[in-house]
């Protein structure tokens, strides 16, 4: 009873490193062993298993995906707004929300922009589902996106 749980706790260990052997040998006596140290010179059948994590899911986690479809963002940015909107893109990204990413260059981007946020012209801005979010603050976006039911950092795929 006790082999088996000594080879679950070492895939369980085993699965944190990139790739890992585990043997199972049978001693002089006729018991059986698992480890992940190779066995000694007078083991008798001796196996050796190649054991590895699996690869990471890219799918990312079902409160990001539902966040996502119920209040989806759009990042509002413009070539003058190097730092601010580049802030605001490391807060998306450290909470690991997906978005789209609207650059106001042309007249046409602006009519858009001002259909949504009015006046005055403030980048960056962002909508979280219908919400509209103008200027960067980021007290005021982490609790829109909290309202959203968006994690508050970025979650490891499953």
């Amino acid at each position: 009873m006790k082999a088996p749980l000594v080879l679950v706790a070492l895939v369980a260990v085993s699965g944190t490193l990139a790739a890992q052997s585990a043997y199972r040998w049978v001693d002089e006596q006729g018991r059986v062993h698992y480890s992940d140290q190779p066995p000694p010179p007078r083991a008798r059948q001796v196996e050796e298993k190649r054991l590895s994590a699996p690869r990471p899911d890219p799918t990312p986690a079902y409160t990001v995906s539902k966040a996502a479809a119920d209040f989806p963002v759009t990042l509002y940015s413009a070539e003058s707004c190097a730092e601010l909107c580049a802030r605001a893109r490391a807060l998306l990204a450290a909470r690991g929300i997906p978005y789209i990413e609207r650059i106001v260059k042309t007249e046409e981007d602006l009519a858009a922009y001002r259909q949504v946020f009015g006046q005055p012209d403030e980048v960056p801005a962002a909508t979280v589902g219908r919400k509209p979010l103008r200027g960067f603050e980021a007290g005021a976006w982490n609790h829109l996106l909290d309202e959203a039911g968006y994690p508050r950092t970025a979650l490891p795929p499953r």
